[in-house]
C-alpha cells in the first residue's frame, strides 16, 4: 500500500518591526491575488503581464508566497492581540519562492511597489526568505536559485543570499540579458 504524499512543515511566520505600520508573511491565507495582479500590470515588473486569476491563485498558493503588508488600521494596543485579515491589510509586494518544502527553492516575482521603496522593505522580505531557506529552518535544502538583469540585485543577492552568477540566458522578448544566480544555504553569509 502506497502512503500519501508529505505535506509542507513548515508553519506560516508573521515577521514585524516595532511601531511600523508594515509586515511581512508567508501566511497564504493573506495573499491578494488582485494586488498582485495589478502589481504585474505596471511596467516597473518588465518581466511579466498579469494573468488570469485561476492561474495566479495557482501560481502563488503552489509556491511559498512572502507578502509585505501594511497594516490598514492601527493595533488599539500592546496588549490586545491584533488579528491580520484581508480587510484590515494592502499588499505592496511579494516574494514568491517555488520550493519543494524540503530541499530546493527558486526566487520569483519579487517586488515592492515603487511608492512603498525607500524603507528597507526589499531588503527586509529577502531577509525573511533567507531566514527560512536556511539550513536551521530547512536542514536538507541544497539550493536556491533566481534569474535577475539588473548589476545592483545581482550585487544586492549576492551580499544577502550568497548568491553568484552561474549563467547567462538572452531575452529578445524582453529586451535584456538575465543571469542566473545560485546559492548553496550552507554557505550564506551570515546577516548584517
Amino acid at each position: 500500500m502506497a502512503s500519501s504524499p508529505p505535506t509542507a512543515t513548515l508553519t506560516p511566520r508573521t515577521w514585524t518591526r516595532d511601531n511600523s505600520p508594515f509586515f511581512i508573511s508567508n501566511d497564504p491565507k493573506l495573499i491578494s491575488v488582485k494586488a498582485v495582479n495589478e502589481a504585474f500590470g505596471q511596467d516597473f515588473l518588465y518581466w511579466t503581464k498579469p494573468f488570469p486569476e485561476d492561474v495566479l491563485h495557482q501560481m502563488l498558493h503552489g509556491s511559498m508566497s512572502f507578502g509585505v503588508y501594511r497594516r490598514l488600521q492601527p493595533q488599539q494596543s500592546q496588549t490586545e492581540p491584533f488579528t491580520l485579515t484581508t480587510e484590515n491589510t494592502e499588499q505592496i509586494g511579494l516574494a514568491r519562492m517555488i520550493t519543494d518544502g524540503a530541499s530546493f527553492g527558486y526566487l520569483s516575482d519579487t517586488y515592492v511597489l515603487p511608492e512603498y521603496q525607500g524603507h528597507g522593505l526589499g531588503r527586509w522580505l529577502i531577509d525573511c526568505v533567507a531566514e527560512v531557506f536556511s539550513k536551521e529552518s530547512m536542514p536538507y535544502i541544497r539550493r536556491i536559485m533566481l534569474l535577475t538583469s539588473e548589476e545592483r540585485l545581482q550585487e544586492f543577492y549576492g551580499q544577502v543570499l550568497g548568491m553568484k552568477v552561474v549563467g547567462h540566458e538572452e531575452r529578445p522578448d524582453i529586451g535584456k540579458i538575465l543571469v542566473y544566480m545560485n546559492a548553496r544555504p550552507a554557505s550564506r553569509p551570515a546577516s548584517d
